[in-house]
Parts: structure tokens; sequence; C-alpha cells
């Protein structure tokens, strides 16, 4: 009996070291010689991860990832990751949960143009020219990339659709893969909206189409520096935009759009003046009337909501106040308008003499 006792004893712990082993290969983190980078994508499950995982070569088999995450109390977060050969599975896994994302971290700011973007992938050693082809070169995979309309008097069809944020690249990214992840930054924003752009927009009463909502959420992050202002300066273009036959606004008269298309034909005119004058563009709302052929930046969450939700007031102008706060007035009549814009420049001398 006892022998039977002790030979049971012997073939549990027996099991258990040989679970034990198999668990710890399970999870063992195999050799490597060379960095890798992975990509564990938003609202991604446990067993999901493991399995990324085990195809990264991070792990040797997912079976057991879940139960030891759980036990550890580790939740890991989405991003882009970069792994280091020598790292062990424990630093891995707590980085995972920690969030700390390696590889190249890009910004993009609300408000840069597909040009600036160029300029900051190439400052962080990544391949700008290669991201402006494969802009050029994209074929549509997301629904909305099918309604973005063909004009060929814009500068980059995409302009407006990338979406502002961070982002890590590995060193040598492909231009398609950074496209991509903007892009499918842009794809989850408009998801939160299904039924804002069904019926009628605010625009004339005409079917309101997404990339109306990208070109109007342009000209507001262009011309708005507090976010507070967002929605009011959308109600004052959605103002204007619906008076088309009104000799007094049928022109938009916004100074960004001139500001953008001299940036892109390599600043010929210095002063805004110049440009609104002279600068013979579709772009300039001082000569066309209504939109301009396309976005002039990449607008802000914020910026796209306030075309989507447009304050309702009856403003039909705004300058700004130049005392360096970032705010406009705001004016229902051209005479008040002018009023204003002669208090903003008492504000701005104001303000010179002070520093002075």
């Amino acid at each position: 009996m006892k022998w039977r006792v002790l030979h049971a004893i012997v073939l549990i712990l027996a099991w258990i070291g040989i679970t034990y082993l198999y668990i710890d290969y399970s999870l063992e983190t195999p050799k490597r010689d060379k960095e890798i980078y992975v990509s564990i994508p938003k609202n991604t499950s446990i067993h999901e991860i493991g399995k990324i995982l085990k195809e990264n070569r991070i792990i040797n088999q997912e079976w057991f990832f879940a139960l030891y995450m759980k036990w550890k109390g580790y939740e890991v977060k989405a991003g882009e990751y970069q792994i280091k050969p020598a790292e062990k599975l424990p630093d891995i896994l707590k980085r995972l949960a920690e969030g700390k994302q390696g590889g190249i971290k890009i910004i993009i700011p609300p408000g840069k143009n597909v040009n600036n973007i160029i300029e900051i992938l190439e400052k962080n050693g990544l391949d700008g020219q290669g991201f402006a082809k494969a802009l050029k070169n994209r074929q549509p995979k997301y629904e909305f990339e099918k309604q973005i309309p063909n004009e060929f008097r814009r500068y980059y069809r995409y302009e407006g659709y990338l979406f502002p944020g961070t982002y890590f690249f590995k060193p040598g990214e492909k231009p398609e893969k950074m496209v991509d992840e903007m892009l499918k930054e842009f794809d989850k924003f408009i998801k939160l909206y299904p039924t804002e752009f069904e019926g009628k927009s605010k625009f004339q009463g005409l079917p309101f189409s997404i990339d109306q909502m990208v070109i109007v959420a342009s000209l507001i992050e262009r011309e708005g520096q507090n976010k507070e202002e967002l929605k009011k300066i959308a109600g004052v273009i959605y103002n204007r935009l619906n008076k088309p036959n009104d000799p007094n606004f049928k022109h938009l008269r916004i100074d960004a759009t001139n500001v953008f298309a001299n940036e892109m034909e390599g600043n010929i005119y210095k002063t805004v003046s110049e440009m609104n004058k002279k600068l013979d563009s579709p772009y300039n709302t001082y000569i066309i009337e209504g939109l301009p052929p396309g976005a002039i930046a990449n607008p802000s969450a914020e910026a796209m909501e306030a075309a989507i939700y447009p304050e309702e007031h009856d403003y039909y102008y705004y300058t700004a106040r130049l005392d360096g706060s970032g705010l406009h007035y705001f004016s229902k009549t051209y005479k008040e308008h002018q009023k204003y814009i002669q208090q903003s420049i008492k504000n701005a001398n104001k303000k010179r003499e002070e520093s002075d």
C-alpha cells in the first residue's frame, strides 16, 4: 500500500515537473540575432496576441500565454513594439503591458499638410519621397477612400485624410505601411459618425459628403487656434457658404487657403496681402466661389467634429484679436467687422510696444 502511495506521489511530481518544463518552454523566448517589430492592433484578444507573439518568435507556443498574463495581472496595450535580440520575456511582457513602444516615434501635429509630413518623416530618417509616391499610387482599401474624388486641381488626393497623432515605425519602414497607418486612424474616426453623412448637410442643403467635411475641417483647423472657437468658426464658414448669391459672401476670403497654395507653389509671394490679390490658384478663396478643390491641411478630430456639428449663429465675419490670446472677434455685419479689425491693429501695436 505504501509503495502504491509513493508511486502515485512520484508520478504526480513527475507530471508537475514535466508540465512546468513544458510551460517554461512554451513561454521561452527563442534566440534572435536581430531586432524585430511587433504590431499589436487595438481590441485584439489575449489569445490573438499570443498567436502574434508566436508568429514573431517571441514565445514558442501560445497555449499558456493567456494564463500567464492573467497570473501576472498584465494587460497588453496596442501599439508598435521594438523587441531587441537579447531582451528577456518577462521584460518584453512588462513593456507590452506598460505600452512602452519602440522604433521611430513620429508625431504628426494637427494642421500639417502632406509636404510638412514628408519633412517630418525625412528628419527622422524615414522615406519621405517614398511616402509621397505611395500616396500617389495608393489603391482604395477603406470604404471612405472610394468617395474621395479624383480632382486634378488638388496637390495630393489624400490631403486632409492623414490622421494627426503619434506613430511608431521601424527603421526602413515601407512607405505604403506608413500611409496605411494614418489612413487607418482616419477610418476609425469616421466610423464614429455612421449616420451623420446621410441626408442633408449644413452646406446649401446638399447631401453631406466626407470629402466636403474634410475640406471645411481643414479650413477650421488652419483658421482656429483655440479649440473652444472651432465650432463658432465652422458656423461662420457655413453661414457664408449658404449665401452664394449674396455678393458679400460669394467668396469665402480665407487667408489660410492662399497661404497653403502659395507654399505649395514655392512661396511666390511674401505677404498674405500679395497672395490674396495676385495668387492665381483654384485655392484662392478671394477669387473663387465656394470651397477650394481640396483640403489645405490634415485636421484634428476636434476640427472635424466642428465641421460636422457647427455652432448655429448669425456671425458672418471674424478676425484675429492679435492680443496674444489666440482668439477672434466675431461680427454679424461688415461695419462691425471693420471696427474689430481696427481694434486688432491697436492690440497688435500695444503688444509690440509692451515687448520693446
